[in-house]
């Protein structure tokens, strides 16, 4: 029975380097295959000894024919049992990590206990801390079960091997047998169904053994790595691998896109594998370097988390300048964790082609292009959440509120909380026209929030409608969604850097600084994503 304790002693690496050797065994016998050959054939010689020596040869290449089988049947199964344990030393760490944060621990036997301190604990902590307890036993068990999974499914390999049931069905050449036996070592799989939904892209992926699902990761992660649908952790994993491949290509391009590239994609690298202070793990969760490139990455686990927020870039966000956008989800998921949030993820949406610049912004076909991609994505985000549903938010900033805002008038969004920050307008002539999955329509402007600066220059967008036929002050792509006719909730901002007199005081600058520590805007989107008021 495998137990907590155990799991948290898995080293993937050494099962790794079990592989690694097996398979370098393997070359080397593949590469004496012809001189076996030659020996067995020996065409120009006859007699007793020369049949001596074919019989002798012909049993020696048969035996090496079955250990080269049996030998890349294990290296096979060893390099998908690698990629399981990676996946689930990954939980078994940020699991530990979520107990430690709410005042828990787990012992190496699963069970949950409060770790001594002194002073009663308040309702809201006790009751929070409550939530937190069955959240860890939930994940616990699950992981648990993986495990043993894995473990068994290694343990079938070794013992066919040992017993001399992975055969190498006579094709007669040692590079043959290995093909045979790394056959033996796993399973062929087909991917979902054609056009399938998120929700049956995961159980197509749940239907899989560890084993089938190690053999996609490591030898076809092209297929699910950006499939909304796929758990987050083995998205992460399949896209680690692309994105090693992107950043050795884009090393070569020394144009000035290519190292613009290069850039984002060293960012990204730099966010996996060495997270800040306080910074929680991220996962890559999808990756196309096309064009101007788009990228999700998440802060925290989305699977997880009780809380977990989409955040979507506006107006020249692309591969090149991720950066940025990847320090405001970290800000947000700070903020959110001091607004009382006991488990948090923030993930960072460029998964569409942004407008490069206000002459693109003016329309909204960029945004009109993104909707079904961003539907689908929340809609993903459900299907593999584990346990109780997450409160889930989308926030969009600048042009990303028209794509927040049209995604969900045309279908909805499977969301609970929207917020549109320094918006051009967000599609739509008043908060009922959008659709969120789980709130009733009548109640839909209590979870529309937003938010803009006095000294924005996104306010030099405003003209009054002069029919009086609009709701409110009109923006280029709509109502400006704080205006009170709108119909949502407005939360407050800094006023920003001034600008110049001759633009009536706005500034960029103050279109970019929502995110600044000490702005209340920041904070009041911490309690948006930790599903409290707002001020």
């Amino acid at each position: 029975m495998v137990t907590w304790g155990d799991v948290r002693r898995w080293e993937p690496g050494a099962v790794g380097e079990v592989a690694d050797a097996l398979g370098q065994r393997c070359t080397t016998l593949v590469g004496v295959n012809e001189d076996l050959h030659a020996v067995v054939k020996l065409d120009d010689w006859s007699g007793d000894a020369a049949v001596a020596a074919r019989t002798r040869g012909g049993s020696l290449v048969s035996g090496l024919e079955q250990r080269v089988a049996e030998a890349s049947a294990v290296r096979h199964a060893a390099h998908e049992a690698q990629v399981a344990l990676d996946r689930i030393t990954a939980y078994v760490r940020e699991t530990d990590e979520l107990a430690a944060r709410n005042g828990l621990t787990i012992g190496t036997d699963g069970v949950i206990v409060l770790v001594p301190h002194t002073g009663p604990l308040s309702p809201d902590v006790a009751a929070a801390q409550a939530r937190v307890r069955a959240e860890l036993a939930d994940r616990v068990e699950q992981i648990l079960r993986h495990a043993a999974d894995v473990d068994a499914d290694f343990a079938a390999v070794l013992l066919r091997a040992m017993r001399g049931e992975i055969t190498d069905q006579g094709v007669g050449t040692l590079a043959q047998a290995a093909e045979v036996g790394a056959g033996q070592g796993g399973l062929s799989v087909i991917g979902p169904p054609e056009h399938a939904r998120p929700g049956e892209v995961k159980a197509w992926w749940d239907s899989l053994s560890d084993t089938a699902k190690g053999t996609i990761l490591r030898d076809n992660p092209d297929l699910i790595r950006n499939l909304d649908g796929i758990p987050v952790v083995d998205r992460d994993a399949a896209n680690r691998a692309v994105l090693k491949r992107e950043i050795d290509r884009f090393r070569s391009d020394p144009s000035p896109e290519g190292q613009g590239k290069l850039r984002g994609l060293l960012e990204i690298d730099k966010r996996l594998r060495q997270p800040g202070a306080g910074q929680q793990q991220a996962f890559l969760m999808g990756l196309d370097t096309s064009g101007d490139g788009k990228v999700i990455v998440a802060s925290g686990n989305p699977d997880t988390a009780a809380n977990v927020a989409t955040y979507v870039p506006g107006t020249g966000s692309d591969l090149a300048n991720i950066g940025t956008d990847l320090g405001r989800s970290d800000k947000m998921l700070h903020a959110a964790e001091v607004s009382g949030s006991p488990s948090t993820a923030v993930v960072t949406w460029l998964g569409y082609d942004a407008p490069n610049g206000l002459g693109d912004a003016i329309g909204s076909s960029y945004a009109e292009n993104a909707t079904t991609s961003l539907q689908g994505f929340e809609e993903g985000m459900r299907a593999t959440h584990q346990g109780p549903p997450a409160h889930s938010t989308v926030l969009g900033h600048s042009y990303g509120t028209t794509v927040v805002g049209l995604a969900a008038h045309n279908g909805g969004l499977n969301a609970d909380e929207l917020v549109f920050v320094a918006s051009p307008g967000v599609g739509v002539d008043h908060a009922s026209d959008l659709h969120l999955a789980g709130v009733a329509q009548a109640d839909i402007g209590q979870h529309v929030h937003a938010t803009v600066a006095q000294h924005d220059i996104i306010n030099t967008a405003n003209f009054e409608l002069s029919d009086g036929a609009g709701p409110g002050e009109d923006r280029i792509l709509g109502p400006d969604p704080t205006a009170k006719a709108f119909g949502g909730q407005t939360f407050t901002s800094a006023p920003g850097t001034a600008g110049p007199a001759y633009l009536g005081g706005y500034s960029e600058q103050a279109h970019s600084e929502y995110w600044e520590d000490r702005n209340p805007s920041l904070n009041n989107i911490g309690q948006v994503i930790a599903g409290k008021p707002t001020a």
